[in-house]
């Protein structure tokens, strides 16, 4: 018995260094896959995104904004640019055809350009509010949906754009700004922050109505989503009158109630000493 309980021992020890070992190695691949990218294109792995066979990233260029097209082992295959000088916002890929979100340098309104996967533009929608800022965009088999900051006599609010027209604002008496727009079965939901004494998170679901906000410090703000299970979870950033910052992990049925609040990290405020 004691043998027997001496190998499993050694078996389990063994699978777990095995375990940590592929988690390091998979760091130091991404690590200098990075050092690559950053030489040859001045990118990292963030900026890229698959599209079939090829990862795509964009750049500016002398004629618009390039699309470039590279092979599994990063190498450029070919380029192609946008006759548009925009500041790109995001670049997404869906059925088939890449969607630039940015402004307009000329107009300075903001545009999204829907390209096939040689280039050429399919359709490009404007969305004539000068110096707004685009912010989102989610993409179904069949539409598209854009959310932008627009300002306003001093004030910003959001607005939410189904394949080009206008759709749904979102206006309260403070100043907002919207982060990402989703879809979920019939209901549009947009995350973003409320400007008041402090930053706070919110989350609206923009169909039915309802909006959920986040004060648990000074300043908060929603920096990831996912659905899961007829959830959605939220990481949420939040940092207190003292500068420490605080990691959570909200969880919300689709009717805004809270199912789930767990911090998942905390950091202790700089001391006082070593601040500027």
């Amino acid at each position: 018995m004691k043998k027997m309980l001496g190998s499993i021992g050694i078996v389990l020890l063994i699978g777990g260094c095995t375990g940590n070992n592929a988690v390091i190695d998979k760091k130091i691949k991404e690590v200098n896959t990075d050092k690559i990218l950053m030489k040859k294109y001045h990118i990292t792995t963030n900026n890229l995104i698959k599209f079939g066979e090829y990862y795509i990233f964009y750049t500016p260029g002398p004629n618009g904004t390039d699309i470039v097209f590279l092979d599994k082992n990063f190498n450029e295959v070919k380029k192609f640019s946008t006759p548009y000088f925009l500041d790109t916002k995001k670049i997404s890929v869906a059925n088939n055809k890449i969607y630039v979100l940015g402004v307009n340098e000329e107009t300075y309104f903001p545009e999204l350009l829907i390209l096939n996967k040689d280039g050429k533009l399919i359709k490009k929608d404007v969305f004539s509010k000068k110096y707004a800022l685009p912010k989102d965009i989610y993409i179904t088999k069949k539409d598209n949906y854009v959310l932008i900051d627009v300002f306003n006599n001093g004030k910003s609010f959001a607005q939410i754009y189904k394949n080009g027209k206008l759709i749904k604002k979102i206006k309260l008496n403070n100043s907002l700004n919207g982060n990402f727009v989703f879809k979920d079965g019939n209901d549009i939901f947009v995350i973003g922050t409320v400007k008041g004494n402090n930053e706070d998170a919110f989350i609206s679901n923009v169909t039915k109505g309802w909006i959920r906000f986040f004060d648990l410090g000074m300043d908060e703000n929603i920096d990831s989503f996912k659905i899961e299970s007829n959830k959605i979870i939220l990481n949420l950033h939040s940092t207190d009158e003292m500068g420490a910052d605080s990691y959570y992990k909200i969880v919300i049925d689709k009717n805004g109630k809270i199912l789930k609040n767990k911090c998942k990290m905390k950091f202790a405020p700089l001391p006082m000493k070593f601040r500027t």
